[in-house]
């Protein structure tokens, strides 16, 4: 197993389903905490590149949102912590949209503007009067046959 896949394996275990089922919505991860408890020394760049990346983020369900902490550079470092966002997992989003109450559709908003169309001639009577009165700025001046 590569150094990435035990990094990634490591903090989904340790910080990101045990916070998921506690329901936070953010997460902090510092690299020398991550390096510390696999064991390593000297894997700071390596811990940081997988932190940083987008696999490790769409597998773990994450969205960085917040790196702080290290070198001015932005380097890795023991010292970067990382912030994150939970997103919700498939199973969540999955209840979420089968519990969209039913309510009015976009078909039931159909015909709202009738009355105030029928108050004007209809829609079509509406349409053609504002088209009859659309003017641009410079058909309203009158022309004086001189050209510049």
């Amino acid at each position: 197993m590569t150094i990435t896949e035990m990094t990634k394996r490591h903090v989904i275990a340790r910080y990101v389903e045990p916070a998921r089922q506690k329901g936070e919505e953010l997460l902090r991860i510092r690299v020398g905490n991550v390096q510390k408890e696999l064991g390593w020394t000297n894997r700071a760049p390596s811990v940081f590149s997988t932190l940083s990346s987008r696999p490790f983020q769409n597998e773990a369900g994450l969205e960085l949102i917040e790196k702080s902490g290290g070198p001015a550079s932005g380097g890795p470092s023991t010292t970067v912590e990382f912030v994150y966002r939970i997103l919700p997992s498939s199973r969540e989003s999955a209840s979420r949209i089968s519990n969209i109450p039913k309510g009015p559709g976009l078909m039931d908003l159909y015909g709202i503007g009738a009355e105030v169309f029928k108050q004007l001639g209809g829609g079509e009577e509406y349409l053609k009067r504002e088209r009859d009165e659309l003017r641009f700025p410079a058909e309203g001046y009158p022309h004086s046959g001189k050209s510049a």
